[in-house]
């Protein structure tokens, strides 16, 4: 099976570096000249979870055309790259190309569509994470659960099985969704959007907010606001009896890791607040259900993130 994958950061490069190393044809594209050219002198180093670490070489450009049509294209950018990503992958997609997102927060799925159409799109998460150590160096943090996935439209085929399998295969454990693939979207929303902007206010990780009294209130009580939107919608999964709990539980999955938004903002780079906290404003608007926790923390974490983009553009360094 021939790959594509639309960004070569932490989490798209090594998917990429795993499914290389099980015998697919994988390809990372990626805008950045610098960092494609880092790679295909260099290769991709690959810490892993037990303190190993794997090389390899791996093909890599900046033009989507050199890689002619591939069966899987995996959009692996922030949120609010999305759109561009998918109209710049146009030359990878052929007749029976997928175009498959694990991004984190909601309209990923959607602004693909209105690209290649919804019957091309396949959605999911992924409790898989990475953290990039350098420009050809990431460390992987293997998630409890693998990845899951499903088509946009709902349908089912066996292409969908065909890429569970192809996960599976490259040890990332793969799963097709019964059912909508907004659910477990919605689900991991639940957690994205009450862990995230407090772990990149505050500057923890998972086990210190678990610690801190403070930070897990504010952490609950995200996921309950969230969680009335989610009812609002008419999405009924369990973990919407107690979403506080079920948030407080996935913590155990980070440890002592920080989560990409941690990342972003101490990397001086724009987060994915719009696709998270105030997306699910928009949401409550939409619905009749008032937010004003997602609205404050997200309106925090967006002044933050202005300031040190500002201080950047200025000279100030980051703050």
């Amino acid at each position: 099976m021939k790959i594509a994958i639309m960004g070569a950061g932490a989490l798209g490069g090594a998917f990429g570096f795993l499914l290389a190393e099980a015998g697919f044809d994988v390809t990372l594209v990626d805008v950045d000249e610098a960092k494609v050219d880092a790679i295909l002198s260099e290769g991709l180093t690959l810490m892993m979870p037990d303190g190993s670490s794997r090389h390899r070489s791996i093909r890599a450009t900046t033009d989507p055309a050199e890689v002619g049509h591939v069966d899987l294209v995996q959009v692996a950018v922030k949120g609010y790259h999305t759109l561009s990503a998918a109209e710049f992958a146009l030359p990878l997609v052929g007749p029976d190309t997928y175009m498959l997102s694990l991004q984190n927060g909601l309209g990923n799925l959607d602004r693909i569509a209105s690209v290649v159409g919804p019957e091309r799109v396949v959605g999911g998460i992924t409790a898989h994470s990475a953290m990039s150590m350098g420009p050809t160096t990431i460390r992987f943090n293997a998630g409890k659960g693998g990845i899951h996935i499903g088509r946009f439209d709902g349908d089912r085929d066996d292409g969908l099985v065909r890429l569970a399998d192809l996960f599976s295969v490259a040890g990332l454990e793969g799963h097709v969704i019964e059912g909508d693939v907004h659910e477990p979207i919605w689900r991991k929303l639940l957690a994205n959007s009450s862990v995230n902007p407090v772990a990149a206010l505050m500057g923890l990780t998972g086990r210190e907010i678990q610690e801190m009294e403070e930070a897990a209130g504010l952490v609950r009580a995200l996921a309950c606001e969230t969680g009335a939107v989610a009812r609002a919608q008419g999405f009924t999964f369990a973990e919407l009896d107690d979403p506080g709990e079920f948030v407080i539980r996935t913590l155990d999955w980070v440890g002592d890791n920080k989560v990409s938004m941690l990342q972003d903002v101490e990397a001086g780079r724009r987060t994915e607040i719009d696709t998270l906290n105030l997306a699910v404003v928009e949401r409550g608007e939409k619905y009749g259900v008032d937010t004003p926790l997602n609205w404050t923390i997200g309106s925090l974490v967006r002044t933050m993130e202005r300031k040190m983009l500002r201080d950047r553009r200025d000279g100030g360094g980051v703050a």
